[in-house]
């Protein structure tokens, strides 16, 4: 399995979360982060499987997508205050853009373009670790305090100030963190207490006073790699899905297929369902389409083919992110579509054709709607007759 490393440039690292972000939005960014190759000049879109995301934070059912719904929103709009030099900065958000695809199941981020000299093409001054040391943190203050001692694990200790700690570690939005005693006990030492037990770093500080004032925190720190969590393999997890190649000859072959009286595949929804399909079946992805495409032309059970299709297209999704290899072949139509105008005499009224020129009535008196019924029927096939004498 791939080694999923956080790489940041050090003055991301120290930045100053002014509205913090919560402990699933920090594991989204910084495994979107893990994503970006050393060899990257520029930012891409980066893919992340819901599944996989559902399965880092421990989120099951529902809870996943409207979680991941309330970072799509807060990713773009929380702000960070990134120092330049000793008197600048710079504030900037995270994402440029969050888009959820459910039919792929996946999020779609873009980072902000700000943030390029923080992430990309980085030879020096930087911070990385693997990114499956934050994974099973719970607390947001954790996970940046993680990414302060990685930063100086080289030197093996850190030194500073009770007011830039609390402004790192965007503990300063609550008010009664502003005494240190508070500070202490419900973010600190929580945090040091998560680190040594679940990541590869084993840390202590002690407390440098001016008068009764504690002033200063000065950690001491050191690895420990038996520490380090390791994920479960699985040859899926946060691969960047295939993307379907751009490819109109498809989608015009695929419109001659359907039923133009029925539905047709516009340019933006034959985008999102080919990709999808592609995702699934790869090179295999035209011959799938065409199948569930000869199969609504038919079944006159489907009302709306578009949606139809669509909805076959998930569960294949969720079936082959179960492992299983789904196939649009094994849908046979049960009610044949019928098409054009046609006249439909039941079964029953052929036999009665075939064996007798008239129709006699039973013994019993028949009902009287039923007679009128047997009168229609038998006045069609004499006119039917006729009609087929006179073209001869």
């Amino acid at each position: 399995m791939k080694e999923h490393i956080v790489t940041q440039k050090n003055e991301l690292v120290e930045a100053h979360h002014i509205d913090p972000l919560s402990v699933n939005e920090q594991k989204v960014v910084l495994t979107m982060i893990s994503m970006i190759e050393p060899a990257d000049d520029d930012f891409k879109t980066y893919l992340l499987s819901v599944k996989d995301f559902a399965e880092m934070v421990g989120l099951k059912g529902e809870s996943t997508y409207s979680e991941i719904k309330k970072i799509s929103k807060t990713l773009v709009s929380k702000v960070i205050e990134i120092p330049i030099g000793k008197k600048d900065w710079l504030v900037a958000t995270w994402a440029s853009s969050v888009r959820y695809r459910s039919s792929e199941g996946t999020v779609e981020f873009s980072f902000d373009s700000k943030l390029k000299p923080y992430l990309l093409q980085l030879k020096n001054q930087f911070t990385s670790y693997k990114l499956t040391n934050i994974l099973n943190l719970k607390s947001t203050y954790s996970i940046r305090l993680y990414e302060l001692m990685k930063k100086w694990q080289h030197l093996g200790r850190w030194e500073c100030s009770v007011e830039e700690l609390r402004g790192i570690l965007g503990a300063k939005l609550v008010k009664s963190y502003s005494v240190y005693g508070n500070f202490k006990n419900r973010v600190l030492l929580p945090a040091l207490v998560e680190l040594n037990d679940k990541t590869d770093v084993q840390i202590s500080f002690s407390e440098i006073k001016k008068g009764r004032k504690v002033e200063r925190i000065e950690f001491t720190i050191r690895h420990a790699p038996e520490k380090e969590i390791k994920l479960p393999e699985s040859k899926k997890r946060l691969e960047q899905p295939k993307k379907a190649p751009e490819n109109e000859e498809v989608r015009i072959r695929l419109n001659r297929l359907a039923d133009k009286e029925l539905y047709q595949f516009d340019p933006n929804y034959f985008s999102q369902m080919y990709e999808a399909a592609f995702v699934i079946w790869g090179d295999q992805a035209e011959t799938e389409l065409a199948l569930i495409i000869r199969y609504v032309n038919v079944e006159e059970s489907v009302k709306k083919p578009l949606g139809f299709i669509k909805s076959q297209i998930k569960l294949a999704w969720e079936a082959s992110e179960r492992g299983e290899r789904p196939t649009f072949a094994e849908l046979q139509p049960t009610k044949k579509r019928v098409t054009g105008r046609q006249e439909v005499i039941p079964d029953w009224f052929k036999e009665i054709e075939d064996s007798n020129d008239t129709i006699e009535p039973n013994e019993k008196e028949p009902d009287a709607e039923v007679e009128k019924k047997r009168q229609e029927l038998q006045k069609k096939l004499n006119d039917m007759r006729k009609e087929k004498k006179g073209n001869n």
